[in-house]
C-alpha cells in the first residue's frame, strides 16, 4: 500500500490547510485522479501492527488533515486526543503494540432537536484521520467498542477542554508490520450490486 510521490502530493495539497490556488493548478495539470480513486480502494483496516516509533510531524500532519473535514455550517465540533501513555493505552485497550498511538475523537453530545448531527461531522474527522495515516505509510484502524469504557471510566485522564464531550470513535495508528498481504489482510465487500439501486 504505498503510494507514489505524485499521491502524497496530491493528498498534501488536498487536505493541508496550507494548499493554495497554485498548489491546485498545479495538481490538475499533472496528475490523473483515479491515482486518489486506487488509493480508497486500496485502503483497509490493518490488524497487524509493528513497534516502530511514529513520529511527532507524522501526527500533526494528520491530525491537520483530520481537522480539514467538512462540517455543517462549519461547527467543527470534533476534539482530538492523541495518547501515548501506555497505561492509559491498556486502560483502553488490550494488546495495542508498543509505540502505537490512540486519536480519540471527542465532541459535545447530540441535540435531538438540531437539524445538524455532530456525531456525523467527528465521523467524518474520524475517517480522514484513518486515511491521512495510511497515505503516509502507517496502519489504521478504527473503534467503537472502547467508547463506552472511556466515556464511563475515563474522561477526566483524556483531558478534554469541556466536560459536556464524550468520546465518539478510537483510531489506532502504527506502522504495519513487515510482510502484511494487504489483499488478503482486507475483509471482503459484498457485492456492489447488492448495495446499488439506479433512479433515473
Amino acid at each position: 500500500m504505498r503510494k507514489s510521490v505524485i499521491f502524497l502530493y496530491v493528498v498534501f495539497c488536498l487536505f493541508v490547510s496550507i494548499a493554495t490556488t497554485s498548489c491546485s493548478e498545479s495538481i490538475a495539470a499533472t496528475t490523473d485522479f483515479s491515482d486518489f480513486a486506487d488509493f480508497m480502494l486500496a485502503s483497509y483496516s490493518q490488524r497487524q501492527f509493528s513497534s516502530r516509533p511514529i513520529s511527532d510531524e507524522i501526527i500533526q500532519k494528520i491530525l491537520q488533515v483530520g481537522h480539514k473535514a467538512g462540517s455543517a455550517r462549519n461547527a467543527q465540533p470534533w476534539h482530538f486526543t492523541v495518547i501515548r501513555n501506555r497505561a492509559l493505552i491498556e486502560e483502553i485497550m488490550s494488546n495495542v503494540t508498543e509505540e502505537n498511538v490512540l486519536i480519540v475523537v471527542s465532541g459535545p453530545p447530540e441535540d435531538p432537536n438540531s437539524r445538524f448531527s455532530m456525531n456525523f461531522d467527528s465521523g467524518l474527522a474520524s475517517q480522514n484521520i484513518f486515511l491521512a495515516a495510511q497515505a503516509l505509510g502507517l496502519g489504521a484502524r478504527m473503534y467503537a467498542v472502547p467508547v463506552q469504557n472511556i466515556n464511563e471510566n475515563l474522561l477526566q485522564r483524556l483531558e478534554l477542554p469541556d466536560d459536556s464531550f464524550r468520546a465518539k470513535i478510537v483510531i489506532r495508528i502504527g506502522y504495519e508490520e513487515e510482510g502484511v498481504d494487504a489483499t488478503t489482510a482486507a475483509s471482503p465487500r459484498q457485492p456492489l450490486e447488492t448495495k446499488v439501486n439506479f433512479v433515473n
